[in-house]
């Protein structure tokens, strides 16, 4: 069995503000899976720290990815966000946008913040994908046949299954996931209304999907 081997960076577009977004890939497989971190920049930064120490290891150990697979580690979808400040300033865009909210799947402009999110203000866009880094990021999925992906962010809340109510595939990931982890499933419920979201809208497009929320927002639970 030859082990996989790392096939390199690409940039599969860029942000508002210019700055590249980049995807590290790993192994030359059929079937593809997909990591995504750093959603919401600055404020989840240890999300964007936890994907470059995957692509660390496993460009040291590059028989980890099996046999068949390719694995993508897309490690910061919101560099303007991230440049801007770390912590709660640094999670939408450079355009206000949370970037998490901006996906074609329920999505809405504007949303309750009864359980949600609240440290600052964000919109949902224009529209669904008026962003440059979500469409840049549903051109690529769309053209590598993407079959599944996590996407992380922090902090606490357990493991979410794409789709609304849960897809069956994405349902299935998140409970595998969270037998082998001690992130919950379900996840804690705050009554937040959730519009917009990647994993959504990866769900409705025949992709199983989940977030794993790390335990905080300092560490990256490498282990």
């Amino acid at each position: 069995e030859q082990p996989a081997e790392t096939s390199g960076t690409q940039v599969i577009g860029y942000s508002v503000e210019g700055r590249p977004i980049e995807v590290v890939s790993f192994g030359e497989g059929s079937h593809s899976r997909l990591i995504v971190a750093g959603i919401h920049g600055g404020s989840e930064a240890n999300t964007t720290a936890l994907a470059h120490e995957l692509i660390a290891y496993l460009q040291a150990h590059p028989d980890s990815v099996p046999e068949g697979l390719t694995l993508y580690i897309l490690p910061e979808l919101n560099p303007d966000g991230a440049a801007r400040a770390s912590g709660p300033q640094g999670r939408a865009n450079a355009r206000g946008v949370d970037l998490n909210r901006n996906w074609p799947a329920a999505w809405q402009p504007a949303w309750s913040r009864s359980g949600c999110w609240n440290l600052g203000p964000t919109t949902g866009g224009e529209r669904p994908a008026s962003e440059p880094e979500t469409m840049s990021l549903i051109q690529f999925v769309s053209a590598t046949g993407i079959e599944a992906l996590i996407n992380y962010h922090s902090a606490a809340l357990g493991i979410f299954a794409g789709g609304q109510p849960p897809e069956a595939s994405s349902l299935h990931l998140a409970e595998t996931l969270a037998a082998v982890s001690t992130y919950p499933f379900p996840p804690i419920d705050t009554g937040c209304v959730f519009t917009g979201q990647l994993i959504d809208w990866a769900a409705n497009n025949g992709i199983a999907a989940v977030d794993i929320e790390l335990h905080n927002h300092r560490d990256t639970d490498l282990e």
